[in-house]
Formats: structure tokens, C-alpha cells, sequence
């Protein structure tokens, strides 16, 4: 359980990790004793393949890429939706003791060409999605040598991936690279890029084993709490994600099959839970949404689900009840993290509904304090104030911006996170907002994220996004996107007496409500509030 001591939450206590250990060799023995078990299923396809497999796969791709030059320290892009291959090419990168670099498939050249920069990769592994992209922001980089192709189509100049893993190694007679656990990057992962461009967050190999370690601690206290067991997990957050890549290898190593998806499409999904029998998922709040108030999820038994986590951004209590309500969902687990340390920071795992609405204790060996965001002193419980965390899975820094790297960090080593929350007397965190998304009222401050909350108990509310819009007077005027339910027949104002009934005046929708078809989000679920605000000043200028 969680201490507090002086205004400051420590979690459990550390699992160690010898700072010599390579990741990729933990992987490897993971893989080598999972044999001819079934590792990953294509929800899609039905396709499956086995640990050995992978293993198999991986030993030969490795070996194709250090023929082909890679070394160690080496940087290769992986530029993919969830596949198969996705996999294996980042298992081999790691073997050749090689920095994984993460791209975001939906990202604009721009971006591309900006993460293309910081990371200067050798190699860039792309699937036929975004080839296309890819080689047109990388064809006048002289650091890239090659492009390597997923599928059968020469798209874009490059080798083929299927090419690469035909030579078939013997892989007792494979050797992975030597790497200093503590020190050597293993992969770069991108921040979400919500407030402005995306950074390289550098991971190492202590990092990865670290959380591997707490995730097993995590599932195995809570699979004993609750007197059930996982043998088969949903994997839908897309893997170039932190979230989706790290959780995904970490119960991969537990030898929990894993069933992934390529997208969200909303019969697939429920369709998937039912056939496969799934017993754990790993969600973002707007598919907590979805399964607390689509009419479609009564038609799908999903009681096989036992353990749901939902991370990436707050989930209201409420919508973490009609959830368990209303599917039968035991119970939706939150945690709470950050790319720059390795993810989890908090996690629940108290027993169903004890304490709904947190985000659970500090992982092991973590510390947080909340500090005043005007004159940056400790504060007590139940208190709000911004979330700075000291933690063993810190990162080694940004890639290329040493100035942003230092600046993130306090004296005693804390990481400032920009979110706002607080902590109950038990040690349990809340998640309010980001601070920079906070709504400036006449000196008040108002959590878009709790007005969304508040929205999404209206029946007839199927998604909500809150952004705040300029106004000389008062300085800022909380607007509401909704998407409605098909079928009912709310009105915007309905919506603002609905809120104005339930928060300080400070809080009510004075901006207005505005219907729109769908709310822009990230591929983790976090909604781009940026891109609200353009609407929003398009909106604007079309009526001047």
C-alpha cells in the first residue's frame, strides 16, 4: 500500500533489476520457453503464430540486418499498424543491440520529417500504409539507407521484410549484441505531440525491464485479489503508442495470448471479445464510452472479461460504473503515466468499486507530491495542484534536446507531469486535466475533462469534448462538441441547464454547445482539444 509522509506518496517497494540486464535477452528466453504455445492471433485474419515462431523470425531477421550493417546504437523506424511483423522487426532491433524508433502512422509529413531528424534513423521499417509517406520524407535524408517493406508490393523504392526472414538461422547459434542495461537506449517512443510537436522520449533497457516486472506484480496481485485468471488479452491501442508497445511485450512475456486488432471498428470489437473469450483488455476512456452507452454492446456477452484497464486520459467514475453495470464487466482497473517514465506511474488494484474514479498508488518504488501551481508548495490530501513524480523509470532524456530534458526535471529529481490532480488520505490519485488544457474564467480554473464527465451522463450524449473560447471580458468560455446518440433529441441548451444544475456558475457552458459528427482523437483516445479550438475558430470566421 501507499505511505504519505510530508506531503509526499510513496508507493510500494521496489523490484530490482540488475543494471546489466538486456532486454532483448529477457525477450528471448520469454520466447524460447512460450515453444509451440500460441504467442499472437489476428483478430482480422484468425491468423496465429507461436512463440517459436516469433523466435524464429526474429533470430533470422536480426541476423539479415546486421549483414546489412546495423550496429550497435544504430536508430531504426518502425512505421506500421499492428502486424505481425511489427513485432518481430522490433524484437530483431533490440537483439542487434539497435534503438527502436516508434512513428505514428497517422502523423503529417511534417511530423515525420521532424521525428526523421531528432532520431536520424539507418533503416525505416514501413507497412503499405504509410509507404507513401514515408519514403517521400525520407528520400533526401542521407542518414537513411533503406527502406524495409512490409507485404508484397514494391510501393516505394526498398527491401522486402519477407525477403529478410527467409535465411533461416539456427538460433542456439545466435548471439545477441552485449548492452549496458542502465545506460544504452533501447527505444525512442514519442510523446502524444498534444501541445505541440512531438519529442523523443529515450528509453533503456532497464527502463523496458522494469515495468515488464510491475506489470507481472500488477496482474498477479490482482488475478489473486479477485480469485480469477488471465490467459488470453485483447490488444487494440496501436502499438507505435507507448501504452500499446510496452503493455503488449510485457504480457507477451507472461505468456498470455494476445489477440490484437488492427483498428476500432465497433462490431469487430465486440465480436472479438465474445469469439475469443477474452479475459483482459487494455482500453482508453472513449471505449469506456462506448461499452457504458453504445446499443450495440447488450447484444455481445462479454463476461469472459475480467481485468480492463483503461489509461491515456481520466475516466469519470460514473462512466466507470455504468460500464460494470451495464456489460457486466467486473470492474474497469485505472492506471495513470507517462511516456517519460515508461507509463505507469499509479495503477488500481484495490478490489471492484472501492475506489472509483482514482487511478489507484504510486507503482513500486515511486514517489509523488502535488505542488500549489502559483507558489509550488507540497499540498496535503484532497487537495488539487500539479502532479510531479520521482520514479525509477525515469527516461534518459529527450533525444537531441538536452535543454528540454533538464528542464523537465526539479532538484530532487522529479519529473513535472502538466497534469493537475490530488491524492484521498489513503495515498489513492485523481486525475483532474492537463494543466495546459485548463479554462481561464474570470481567474478561475475549469477541467475540461470534468465537464465532459458531467455531459456523458446525458442519454442522449454519445461523445464530448471541451475546449474554452476567447472572450474580452471573462477571458475564456467553456464550449461544448457533442455528439449526439442517433435517435435522441437533446438540445444544446438542455445540455447547459443540465451542467449549470450540477457545477459552480464558474463551470457552466457559457461558450455554448455545438453538435458535430465525430470528436477528434489521437490513436491512444486522447481527444485533440487543438484541433477543437480550429473548429472552433473556423466556426468563427465563417460567421464574420
Amino acid at each position: 500500500m501507499a505511505t504519505v509522509h510530508n506531503n509526499v506518496v510513496s508507493g510500494p517497494e521496489e523490484r530490482s533489476i540488475p543494471a546489466h540486464l538486456s532486454y532483448g535477452q529477457f525477450l528471448f528466453d520469454k520466447l524460447k520457453a512460450g515453444g509451440n504455445n500460441i504467442a499472437q492471433i489476428c483478430a482480422e485474419t484468425g491468423n496465429s503464430v507461436t512463440y517459436r515462431s516469433i523466435l524464429q523470425s526474429s533470430v533470422n531477421l536480426a541476423a539479415a540486418l546486421q549483414r546489412l550493417g546495423l550496429k550497435k546504437g544504430d536508430v531504426v523506424s518502425l512505421s506500421s499498424e499492428n502486424r505481425f511483423e511489427f513485432t518481430v522487426s522490433a524484437l530483431a532491433i533490440v537483439y542487434c543491440g539497435g534503438v527502436l524508433s516508434t512513428l505514428n502512422v497517422t502523423y503529417s509529413p511534417g511530423e515525420i520529417t521532424h521525428i526523421l531528424n531528432i532520431t536520424k534513423p539507418k533503416f525505416i521499417f514501413t507497412s503499405p500504409i504509410t509507404a507513401q509517406n514515408i519514403y517521400d520524407c525520407s528520400k533526401d535524408l542521407a542518414h537513411v539507407e533503406k527502406l524495409i517493406l512490409f507485404g508484397e508490393y514494391d510501393i516505394v523504392p526498398g527491401v522486402f521484410y519477407n525477403d529478410l526472414v527467409k535465411n533461416e538461422v539456427h538460433i542456439d547459434d545466435f548471439t545477441l549484441v552485449d548492452v549496458n542495461g542502465l545506460e544504452d537506449t533501447l527505444a525512442v517512443m514519442c510523446s502524444s505531440g498534444t501541445t505541440g510537436l512531438p519529442k523523443g522520449v529515450m528509453l533503456t533497457h532497464v527502463n523496458f525491464l522494469t515495468l515488464a516486472v510491475h506489470m507481472k506484480y500488477y496482474l498477479e496481485t490482482s488475478q489473486q485479489n479477485h480469485k480469477h485468471k488471465v490467459t488470453r488479452a485483447l490488444s487494440l491501442i496501436p502499438w507505435f503508442h507507448a501504452y500499446g508497445f510496452i503493455t503488449t511485450l510485457a504480457i507477451m512475456c507472461m505468456h498470455i495470448e494476445i489477440v490484437f486488432l488492427v483498428r476500432f471498428e465497433e462490431e469487430q470489437f465486440l465480436e472479438t471479445i465474445q469469439k475469443y473469450k477474452i479475459n483482459m483488455a487494455t482500453l482508453v476512456p472513449p471505449l469506456a464510452v462506448f461499452l457504458a452507452k453504445h446499443p450495440l454492446v447488450p447484444r455481445y456477452d462479454l463476461s469472459s472479461l475480467n481485468e480492463v484497464w483503461c489509461g491515456a486520459a481520466p475516466l469519470s467514475r460514473e462512466i466507470q460504473a455504468a460500464v460494470s453495470q451495464r456489460s457486466g464487466i467486473g470492474f474497469i482497473r485505472q492506471g495513470y503515466g507517462l511516456t517519460e517514465v515508461t507509463m505507469a506511474c499509479c495503477v488500481d488494484l484495490t478490489n471492484s468499486g472501492q475506489k472509483q474514479g482514482s487511478c489507484g498508488i504510486p507503482a513500486p518504488g515511486m514517489k509523488i507530491k502535488v505542488l500549489d501551481i502559483d507558489n509550488g508548495k507540497k499540498l496535503g490530501p484532497n487537495q488539487e495542484g500539479e502532479l510531479w513524480i520521482k520514479s525509477p523509470l525515469r527516461m534518459k532524456g529527450y533525444m537531441g534536446d538536452r535543454a528540454a530534458s533538464d528542464a523537465l526535471f526539479d532538484a530532487e529529481g522529479y519529473v513535472q507531469t502538466g497534469d493537475i490532480g490530488y491524492y484521498d488520505s489513503d495515498g489513492f490519485f485523481y486525475i483532474v486535466d492537463r494543466l495546459k488544457e485548463l479554462i481561464k474564467y474570470k481567474g478561475f480554473q475549469v477541467a475540461p475533462a470534468e465537464l465532459e464527465a458531467l455531459v456523458l451522463q446525458l442519454a442522449g450524449v454519445a461523445e464530448c469534448g471541451v475546449v474554452g473560447r476567447s472572450d474580452e471580458l471573462a477571458g475564456e468560455l467553456p464550449v461544448a462538441f457533442v455528439v449526439p446518440q442517433p435517435g435522441h433529441s437533446l438540445t444544446p441548451q438542455q445540455i447547459q441547464d443540465y451542467v449549470a444544475s450540477k457545477v459552480s456558475p464558474a463551470k457552466h457552458l457559457r461558450g455554448g454547445v455545438i453538435f458535430v459528427d465525430e470528436i477528434p482523437k489521437n490513436p491512444s483516445g486522447k481527444i485533440l482539444r487543438k484541433e477543437l479550438r480550429k473548429m472552433l475558430d473556423d466556426k468563427v470566421k465563417s460567421k464574420l
